[in-house]
């Protein structure tokens, strides 16, 4: 996981400078600092709980898949038994 002070420095001058922050996290006022890494911090958060409900949406349509694959199979044998006629 990244720190603050590289995530900040990973923002590009120009932003920065429209914010009236300073170009270096080191240059930060400590209420500077403090707001930054609540950002950062709240930042984080929300991306783990992004990943957590992909990770599930993902569980869930491997499961739908493997579902459709059974219901997929059981219905060519029910074809190949019938001889290849639809009932």
């Amino acid at each position: 996981m990244m720190t603050s002070e590289q995530i900040y420095d990973l923002v590009a001058y120009f932003m920065k400078e429209d914010a009236g922050l300073p170009y270096r996290y080191d240059e930060l006022s400590f209420e500077q600092r403090t707001f930054i890494d609540a950002l950062v911090e709240n930042f984080e958060s929300d991306a783990d709980e992004t990943i957590s409900n992909l990770e599930l949406t993902i569980s869930d349509l491997e499961r739908e898949l493997i579902e459709s694959e059974i219901e997929c199979r059981q219905l060519v044998r029910d074809l190949q038994n019938t001889g290849g006629r639809l009932a």
